[in-house]
């Protein structure tokens, strides 16, 4: 008996634990990991200032960067960034003093090209002064003209000495008077080459006046076989080589500027019969190598600069490449400029960074995001020039709870440094920004709609009609949880316990 109440109560108990187990599984958690990340389709984007970041540096150098363009559906942006240099091409307002130095020997009356020699030098020596004078109002020119009288057709002639060249007019702001000092130039020759006498007739008639521009343009058709003060004549290299590039050197130290024209280039490589010979080669000295002596090269002149041509290039040589160097412009320029533009951590994190148009002057670095800036290199910025770099901040396909619903500068600040016209050094900064606004959008959810409710079947006819099925729907959900179904066994078990204790007893007791 004992044995059969105990299988009992075993069974009631597996019963009860299997009954737990099955209905327990209608109790579900749901995942918990959700991405920490907003998608940006779920945003909306707001421009809420467009403030202008503007700087001025140095004198003429002024900044801005500003909001030019946007697009709130595409969520994005452009920023121009410009820099412009407000100064004026400035042009030389000292007195100017100009010099022709022009070789008169009797080999400028020779033939090139069925043109003789002179025509050259007097064609574009009276194009030059007419633009000059036009050029200028406070201009003032003279010529000089260099040959060396023959000592046997002119009895007294010394060779050797400034009277181996002529001033045929000091300076005079006349141009008519300078022009007519050009056309007699050609009256008078003589069959040797003292370039030296020349520049120094020259250099003794500038004026002493202070803030003058002095110049001195030298046209020769051969190198020099004479000098000043010395006993060695009619000889080329040596002393003459050395005094007359002495004589070139220090009207440099002086402050005037030299433009050496050599012609003839066509016979640079001739060998000069009476020239020195070549140690290297044993040959007589070239044309160009006894040019060289004194002049240097036009890539290393000795002074100023030197211009070796022929004759057709002459008119060029004075009238483009000389006038315009005399004719000078102070650029004004503004010089390595540096613009640093740093980015905030949330536009960094939240935007995607392009270049929409390259900068037309300079480089751009792309971010460096060791301080998440971009760095903008202008090496020269003349007078009257604009720089200009547009670039876009797009925002990314998801972004970060925490900039939601927040302005959000563009940008930390702008630095830049730059060096002036007169070489200093500067820098300024400003953190003016434009700023922008990401708002979250909630989701709509839309109601589920309300199930209707099953027509009732028709009843099929019986000859007894059978009783219609109960399809009344609970006005609540009957709770499927194991634990309502627990108590429920529970109690049944404790009753059932209870009943077989009593009737053991009972027994018992009878």
């Amino acid at each position: 008996m004992k044995t059969k109440i105990t299988r009992i109560f075993i069974f009631l108990i597996v019963l009860l634990l299997c009954c737990s187990n099955v209905f327990a599984t209608d109790i579900t958690t749901p995942d918990a990991n959700v991405s920490d990340k907003i998608e940006s389709s779920k945003t909306t984007f707001e421009i809420v200032d467009q403030s202008k970041c503007e700087m001025d540096f140095g004198d003429t150098g002024h900044f801005t960067k500003e909001l030019t363009s946007y697009d709130i559906e595409k969520r994005e942006l452009n920023i121009t960034l410009s820099v412009t240099n407000s100064a004026q091409p400035e042009t030389v307002q000292k007195p100017i003093e100009i010099f022709l130095v022009l070789d008169n020997s009797n080999s400028m009356n020779r033939t090139y090209k069925e043109k003789i020699k002179k025509d050259y030098v007097t064609q574009s020596a009276t194009t030059f002064v007419n633009s000059l004078f036009e050029y200028f109002d406070n201009l003032k020119m003279g010529v000089v003209s260099f040959s060396s009288a023959d000592p046997v057709t002119t009895p007294g002639a010394k060779l050797g000495t400034t009277a181996d060249a002529k001033l045929l007019v000091g300076l005079s702001d006349s141009k008519d008077t300078v022009q007519n000092a050009i056309t007699s130039y050609t009256s008078e020759t003589g069959p040797y080459t003292n370039i030296e006498a020349g520049l120094s007739i020259a250099q003794s008639n500038f004026t002493n006046t202070p803030d003058v521009e002095k110049y001195i343009i030298l046209i020769s058709d051969g190198v020099p076989n004479l000098s000043v003060d010395t006993e060695h004549t009619l000889v080329y290299s040596g002393a003459t080589s050395t005094n007359t590039k002495n004589r070139l050197q220090t009207l440099s130290t002086e402050g005037c500027h030299i433009y050496s024209v050599l012609t003839g280039f066509y016979e640079k490589d001739v060998k000069n019969p009476q020239a020195p010979t070549d140690p290297e080669t044993g040959a007589n000295m070239s044309y160009s190598q006894l040019a060289e002596e004194i002049f240097g090269t036009p890539e290393a002149p000795t002074v100023g600069k030197f211009y070796f041509i022929d004759y057709e290039n002459l008119d060029t040589t004075v009238n483009d490449d000389i006038f315009g160097d005399i004719t000078y412009v102070k650029p004004n320029y503004l010089k390595n400029i540096v613009i640093k533009d740093y980015f905030p951590q949330s536009i960094i994190d939240n935007f995607d960074f392009a270049q929409v148009t390259p900068p037309n002057i300079g480089s751009v670095t792309d971010v460096d995001y060791s301080d998440n800036s971009i760095t903008w290199t202008i090496e020269e910025l003349k007078a009257g020039e604009t720089a200009v770099l547009v670039y876009k901040l797009k925002l990314k396909d998801t972004v970060d709870p925490d900039i939601l619903n927040k302005e959000l500068p563009t940008n930390e600040k702008v630095d830049i440094e730059f060096e002036t016209p007169d070489g200093e050094k500067d820098k300024v900064t400003s953190d003016v920004s434009p700023k922008v606004k990401v708002n979250y959008e909630e989701p709509v959810v839309e109601p589920e709609p309300e199930p209707k409710p099953e027509p009732e079947p028709e009843p099929e006819p019986t000859p007894e009609p059978e009783p219609e099925p109960d399809d009344t729907v609970a006005p609540q959900k009957i709770p499927q949880t194991g634990v309502y179904t627990s108590l429920i066994l529970v109690a049944i078990i404790g009753t059932t316990g209870f009943a077989i204790t009593r009737l053991i007893f009972i027994k018992k007791t009878k």
